[in-house]
C-alpha cells in the first residue's frame, strides 16, 4: 500500500470522484466522512491549521481515506476534518481493507514528527481505530431500530402521535414534501426559518455550508429533507441523509405557533414511515440524548474518542 498526502482543498476536490466511490463502498460509512460533507466543511468552516488527508492506495486504486488535519501551535493536534459539527468521525475503507488501512494510518502517524496530540472523536463502537489505542466514552447517539417500530414507541407518545396524525388527515389541508433537485432551495429556506423559530438562527457560514451539503447530497439521491405544510404554510422540517441502511436525522424545526397541531411529531412519524418503506434498518438521531428521541423507541449507542499524547 502507498499513501498520498493531500494538504489543500483543491487536492481534496480532485480526489472527489474516487472518494465518493469509496464512500459508497465502505460498509460503515456515515454522511460525515463523505465528500458531500467534508468538502463544504473545509470550504466554509475550516478554522485554520494544516489539512493532512491521507489517500491510501493499493496497486493505484483508492482503498482508504483518512480525513485528518493538524491544528494548534502550542499543542499541535491531529483531528478529523469536520470536527465539531460531525456526529461521527472515522476512516473510509474498501470492503475487507479496514485493518490494512488502520495499520497504514498508524504507521504514517508514528513516522510523522510535527504533531503532539492525537485527538480523534466520535468513533463508533466497531471502528478499527479503537483496537489497540486507549479510548474513552465521548457521546451518545440514540438509535431507533425499525424492526420493532412502532411497537417500540412509548405508549403515550404513540397514542398522541396517532391522534395528531388523524386530526391532520381529517382536515385534508396538508402536504408532505421531500426535497428534490427542483425544490431543495425552497425546502432549505423553510428549514432554516423553522429551525430559527424553534432553536435560534444558524450563522451565515453554517447556512452556506448546509446549502452546499444539501445540494450535493441531493445530486446523489442521499438527501432526506422533508417539510410538512399545513394550510399552505411550512409547519415543520426534518433535515437528514441516508447512507447504507441508515437514515441519519441531523436537524429539525417547527413553527411554535402551530404547536397545538404537533407538526414536528407528525412529520417525524411520516419520515420514519418513509424509511420503513425504503427498507432502512435504523434511524440514527445522532448526538445528545434529548428526551423526545427515546419516546420514539431509540436506544443509546456510545461514541468513543482516542486521545494520545505523543
Amino acid at each position: 500500500m502507498s499513501i498520498d498526502i493531500i494538504e489543500t482543498l483543491a487536492g481534496m476536490e480532485t480526489l472527489g470522484p474516487e472518494w465518493l466511490t469509496l464512500w459508497r463502498a465502505c460498509p460503515s460509512a456515515t454522511p460525515f466522512q463523505s465528500p458531500q460533507w467534508l468538502l463544504p466543511w473545509t470550504k466554509h468552516l475550516f478554522g485554520g491549521g494544516r489539512i493532512l488527508a491521507l489517500a491510501i492506495r493499493e496497486h493505484g486504486k483508492l482503498v482508504g481515506f483518512a480525513p485528518l488535519f493538524c491544528w494548534g501551535t502550542d499543542e499541535r493536534t491531529v483531528s478529523f476534518l469536520g470536527a465539531g459539527i460531525s456526529d461521527y468521525g472515522d476512516l473510509l475503507f474498501a470492503p475487507e481493507c479496514e485493518q490494512a488501512c488502520v495499520t497504514a494510518v498508524r504507521q504514517f502517524l508514528a513516522g510523522l514528527h510535527n504533531w503532539d496530540v492525537l485527538n480523534l472523536q466520535e468513533l463508533r463502537p466497531g471502528s478499527g481505530l479503537l483496537h489497540g489505542w486507549p479510548a474513552e466514552e465521548c457521546s451518545v447517539c440514540p438509535v431507533l431500530e425499525l424492526s420493532a417500530w412502532p411497537g417500540s414507541m412509548d405508549e403515550k407518545q404513540r397514542t398522541d402521535w396517532r391522534r395528531a396524525r388523524n386530526r391532520l388527515l381529517k382536515s385534508q389541508d396538508f402536504e408532505f414534501m421531500t426535497a428534490t433537485a427542483g425544490t431543495v432551495e425552497y425546502c432549505m429556506d423553510e428549514f432554516f426559518r423553522l429551525h430559527g423559530l424553534r432553536w435560534g438562527a444558524l450563522s451565515d457560514s453554517l447556512q452556506r455550508f448546509h446549502r452546499e451539503v444539501a445540494n450535493s447530497f441531493s445530486e446523489g439521491g442521499d438527501l432526506r429533507l422533508s417539510v410538512l405544510r399545513i394550510g399552505g404554510r411550512a409547519a415543520a422540517a426534518v433535515y437528514g441523509f441516508r447512507a447504507g441502511q441508515t437514515l441519519f436525522c441531523y436537524l429539525s424545526g417547527f413553527d411554535p405557533d402551530m404547536a397545538r397541531l404537533s407538526p414536528g411529531a407528525v412529520l417525524l412519524g411520516w419520515v420514519i414511515g418513509q424509511a420503513v418503506a425504503e427498507r432502512v434498518v435504523e434511524v440514527d438521531f445522532l448526538r445528545d440524548g434529548e428526551a423526545y428521541k427515546y419516546l420514539w423507541g431509540a436506544r443509546d449507542r456510545i461514541n468513543y474518542k482516542v486521545h494520545i499524547n505523543k
